[in-house]
C-alpha cells in the first residue's frame, strides 16, 4: 500500500501527472539496478582472472593442497556471484516493466493506440450479443484499454467477464475491490510486473493467451503444456495401482545398500552383491517405462505453472482487505502450505527427478536407491495434497488480474463512476453518459434514458452527427457495468441486462447471404433474445428466483439493402415485436417517418443529433449533443458537395 501522504498527492494529481512520475522513478531504479548487474559481472570477470592466476600460481609452486583449495573457493564465489546477478538481473527486469507499465498508462489515458501494447488475438463466436459491434477486439478496442493483464490466466477471465455478465452480487464485489485496487498502486505495479515475469519466462510463443470456449482456436495451443500438466494433477495415481512397486522399492534400497557396505568391507562375497542388484534391475526394467512416462505428465507444462510461483506470493502477501481480495489470498494460502511453498516444492520434486538426464549419475541411483520410485511417491503425495488446487490458483491469478485491469481503469479516469445495479430498476438511465474508447478531451457526453418496457429510444439525425457513437457508448458502459467495472458516465442506474445489438452487419458471398438478408437473420436473434422469458418471471425484484435478464437491443440503421418503403414497414414490423416484449432498447434512423405510425407514435421517445453550416464553406460541424425531438435536416449532398462529388447543378 503506498503511504498516506502519496496517495494524497496521487488523489489530487491527473493520472497522466502520476503515471509519468512514477515512470521516471521506476526509470531511475532502472538505471541503479543496471549498473550492479554490470558491477557483478565485472566481479565475476575479475574473480575469474585470479582464480586462474591463483590455482596457476600454487600449482607451479607445487602447493598442489592450496591450489585445490584456492579451486574450490573461486567455484563457490563465483557461484555465489552468478547466483545475485541472475537475482540483480530479474529485479532489474521487474524495474523496466514497472517503468513500461507506467508509459502504458499515458497512452491508455490519452487513447494513443499505437503506443500500447499489443492485446491478444481473442475472436468470439460470430453470433455473439454484441462482441463485434461495440469494438471489444481489435487496435482501438476495449479489451485492448482496459487489458493490463500479463498472463493467460488473466486475459482470459478479463475476456470471459467482458462477453459475458456476472449477477449483481458478484458485480458488487467485484465493485470493491477494484475501488480498493485503484489507489493500490504500488500493488497493481508489482502484479503486473510479476505477470510479465512470469510470460517471459515461458518458452517463446509459450504465454499467448488461449482464446475460450467458442473462440477461434490454433493449432499450437500455447498453454497446452499447463493442460497436460494439469491433466496429471488432477488425474489418479500411478503408485496406489501399482504397490507391488513401491514395496520393492522400501525392501531393496535399504538391502542394496547393505549388501554394498558388506561387499566394500569385504564381509560378503561378489555374489550376495549381485543377487539383490539384478533383482533391482528386473524391477526397474520391468515399470521403467510406465514410470518415465509418469514423469514426463508431471514435467510437461510445470515449468509454465511455476513461473507463477512469484505472482502467487505476491498475491498472497496482498496489502488488500476487500472481500473479493480476501477470498483469492485464502484461496492460495489454504492446506497446508500456501501456493507458493507447494510450487517452490514441486519444482525441487521435478528437480530430483531431473537426475535421469545424466545416466553415469542416474544409474547407480536408480538401481541401488529405486530413485525413480521414492521420487515419484514424493510427487504423488504432492499431487494428493495439492494437485487438485492448482487449476484454482490460476483461475485465482486471472481473477485478481482481471480486477486489476478493471482498477487500473478506474484510476485512469477518476470522472467516471461505480454503476448502480438495481433489480428494480426499470429503466437504464445515464446521466453524462460518454463513449469509453474516445479520448477524455474529444468525448461529448449526453443525459440518455431508455426504458420502460413497451416503448423505444428513437434517435435520429445526419450523417455523421453521432447516433451510431451513442449506441456503442450505452453498449459499452452496459458491457463494464456488468463485468463489475467503472463506466464513462457522471451516473448510471441499470437493471441486470442482456445487451443484443444489430450494427455492423455483412453479407456473404460463400453462404449466398445478401446484405438485407444478413440484416434479417440479426434482427431475428435481436427478437429471439427479447422474446426469451417472456412467459416467466423477469428479475424486478430480489425476490424473483431467475436470473432470465431482461433484454437491452441497440439496433443501428436496420435494415439497409432495400428500397425505402419496403423498408419503413419491415423496420416497423421488427419494432413491433420488440414492443410485445419486456425489452428496453433504441434505434437510430435516417428515416424520419419511421415512427409515424399511429402505434409507435406514441411509444417512441425521439430524440436528435443535429450539425450547423460554417458561413461561406463547405464545411460541417457537430456538437454531438442529443436534443429532443425528431431530425430536421440533413447532410448527405453537403457531404457529397465536401469531397468534389456535388451534385450536377440540373438536379
Amino acid at each position: 500500500m503506498e503511504r498516506d501522504g502519496r496517495r494524497e498527492d496521487a488523489a489530487s494529481a491527473s493520472p497522466v501527472a502520476v503515471y509519468a512520475e512514477r515512470a521516471e522513478r521506476f526509470a531511475g531504479e532502472v538505471a541503479a539496478r543496471t549498473a550492479t548487474v554490470g558491477a557483478y559481472g565485472t566481479w565475476r570477470l575479475v574473480l575469474f582472472v585470479a582464480a586462474v592466476a591463483g590455482v596457476w600460481w600454487q600449482f607451479a609452486s607445487g602447493n598442489h593442497t592450496a591450489a585445490w583449495a584456492a579451486l574450490a573457493g573461486s567455484a563457490v564465489a563465483f557461484a555465489v556471484l552468478v547466483v545475485r546477478q541472475r537475482a540483480a538481473r530479474h529485479r532489474l527486469r521487474r524495474a523496466e516493466f514497472m517503468a513500461d507499465f507506467n508509459r502504458a498508462g499515458i497512452a491508455r489515458v490519452e487513447r494513443r493506440w499505437a503506443d500500447l501494447p499489443p492485446a491478444p488475438r481473442f475472436t468470439a463466436p460470430g453470433s455473439h450479443d454484441y462482441a463485434t459491434d461495440l469494438d471489444l477486439y481489435g487496435d482501438a478496442s476495449l479489451l485492448r484499454l482496459v487489458g493490463t493483464c500479463g498472463t493467460a490466466p488473466g486475459w482470459k477471465t478479463l475476456q470471459s467477464w467482458l462477453l459475458g455478465r456476472a449477477d449483481p452480487e458478484t458485480i458488487a464485489l467485484r465493485q470493491e475491490a477494484v475501488r480498493e485496487m485503484a489507489a493500490a498502486m504500488d500493488f497493481r505495479d508489482r502484479l503486473a510486473a510479476e505477470a510479465r515475469l512470469a510470460a517471459e519466462a515461458s518458452t517463446p510463443g509459450r504465454d499467448a493467451p488461449t482464446p475460450v470456449a467458442g473462440t477461434a482456436s490454433h493449432s499450437n495451443d500455447p498453454d497446452a503444456p499447463t493442460e497436460r500438466f494439469l491433466g496429471w494433477a488432477e488425474g489418479d495415481s500411478w503408485l496406489p495401482n501399482h504397490r507391488w512397486v513401491r514395496f520393492t522399492a522400501l525392501v531393496l534400497a535399504p538391502l542394496n545398500l547393505a549388501a554394498v557396505a558388506l561387499y566394500l568391507a569385504g564381509a560378503v562375497p561378489t555374489a550376495a552383491l549381485a543377487w539383490t542388484l539384478l533383482v533391482s534391475v528386473l524391477v526397474r526394467t520391468l515399470r521403467r517405462k510406465a514410470i518415465r512416462q509418469v514423469f514426463a505428465e508431471a514435467g510437461d507444462g510445470e515449468s509454465g505453472v511455476r513461473r507463477y510461483g512469484p505472482l502467487l506470493g505476491h498475491l498472497h502477501r496482498a496489502p488488500l482487505t476487500s472481500n473479493y481480495m480476501t477470498g483469492i489470498r485464502q484461496r492460495i494460502g489454504e492446506g497446508q502450505r500456501a501456493a507458493p511453498e507447494e510450487i517452490a516444492r514441486l519444482r525441487r520434486l521435478l528437480d530430483l527427478a531431473d537426475v535421469r538426464r545424466s545416466p553415469l549419475f542416474h544409474l547407480p541411483l536408480a538401481i541401488v536407491l529405486h530413485w525413480d520410485v521414492h521420487v515419484l511417491a514424493a510427487l504423488e503425495r504432492w499431487k494428493a495434497r495439492s494437485g487438485r488446487r492448482v487449476r484454482d490458483w490460476l483461475d485465482a491469478i486471472g481473477e485478481a488480474e482481471a480486477l486489476a485491469a478493471l482498477a487500473a481503469t478506474a484510476a485512469d479516469h477518476p470522472d467516471w463512476t461505480v454503476p448502480a445495479l438495481d433489480r428494480d430498476a426499470g429503466t437504464l438511465r445515464a446521466r453524462s453518459l460518454g463513449h469509453p474508447l474516445l479520448a477524455p478531451g474529444v468525448c461529448v457526453r449526453n443525459d440518455v434514458e431508455i426504458g420502460p418496457a413497451g416503448s423505444f429510444l428513437l434517435v435520429t439525425g445526419s450523417n455523421m452527427s453521432g447516433k451510431s457513437t451513442l449506441l456503442r457508448a450505452v453498449g459499452l458502459n452496459a458491457v463494464l457495468a456488468q463485468a463489475g467495472g467503472p463506466v464513462c458516465a457522471g451516473a448510471l442506474r441499470m437493471q441486470p441486462m442482456r445487451v443484443v445489438t444489430s450494427m455492423r452487419v455483412e453479407d456473404s458471398v460463400t453462404g449466398g447471404v445478401s446484405f438485407f438478408m444478413a440484416g434479417l437473420h440479426r434482427l431475428k436473434e435481436v427478437v429471439d433474445a427479447a422474446r426469451v422469458g417472456v412467459d416467466s418471471p423477469r428479475p424486478d425484484s430480489a425476490s424473483s428466483g431467475t436470473d432470465t435478464p431482461r433484454t437491452l437491443y441497440l439496433l443501428d440503421e436496420i435494415l439497409r439493402g432495400t428500397n425505402s418503403a419496403e423498408r419503413r414497414i419491415a423496420a416497423r414490423t421488427v419494432l413491433r415485436h420488440l414492443l410485445e416484449t419486456d425489452a428496453i432498447g433504441a434505434v437510430t434512423t435516417h428515416d424520419l417517418s419511421l415512427a409515424d405510425a399511429d402505434d409507435l407514435v406514441a411509444r417512441a421517445v425521439a430524440m436528435h443529433f443535429t450539425e450547423s453550416v460554417d458561413d461561406g464553406a463547405d464545411g460541417l460541424t457537430f456538437d454531438y449533443r442529443l436534443r429532443a425531438g425528431i431530425a430536421t435536416s440533413t447532410n448527405a449532398l453537403k457531404l457529397l458537395k465536401m469531397v468534389g462529388l456535388g451534385p450536377d447543378p440540373g438536379d
